[in-house]
């Protein structure tokens, strides 16, 4: 398939860079909703066991990691979804397909502003990070429902 606006030089698209470009997708989409699902799981509820002390020092060293990950992975899936819409949608006609990709790309940038909003180290951001625990379920539940969706329009 080749992959060219009007008028602009043709890439052809082979089919080992669609199987890598999907498989930079679904792991950065794994590292990505994964760690927020651990978060939410996992980590923010044992965190009740801890003094304060080793709340706070925890959850930053954690927290830390999951910026550098998450951002990273972010940036993946952006790169990487950019390019499959544009080797499997560019040429569709607008329809079901379409607008599923829509709600999906809405689902997926509310869960990066949130993981993102909830990663940077700024004051300002601190009353949100108060209530990470309900944000990051709500970035999970987004998360989820980009992988419904996703699996509904998986390439055929």
């Amino acid at each position: 398939m080749e992959l060219a606006l009007e008028g602009e030089t043709r890439i052809e698209s082979t089919p080992i860079m669609s199987t890598f470009m999907q498989w930079i997708h679904l792991m950065a989409a794994v590292i990505t909703l994964g760690g927020v699902a651990f978060l939410v799981l996992i980590m923010m509820p044992a965190l009740g066991v801890l003094n304060a002390e080793q709340r706070a020092a925890l959850s930053k060293a954690v927290g830390e990691r999951f910026r550098w990950a998450s951002w990273s992975a972010i940036l993946l899936l952006l790169v990487s979804g950019a390019y499959n819409i544009r080797r499997y949608y560019w040429e569709e006609p607008w329809d079901r397909a379409w607008t599923l990709l829509a709600a999906k790309m809405v689902l997926a940038f509310l869960l990066f502003a949130i993981v993102l909003t909830l990663t940077l180290p700024f004051e300002r951001f601190a009353i949100l990070r108060a209530r990470q625990q309900k944000w990051y379920l709500v970035a999970l539940i987004a998360g989820i429902l980009v992988v419904v969706i996703s699996a509904y329009l998986r390439p055929r």
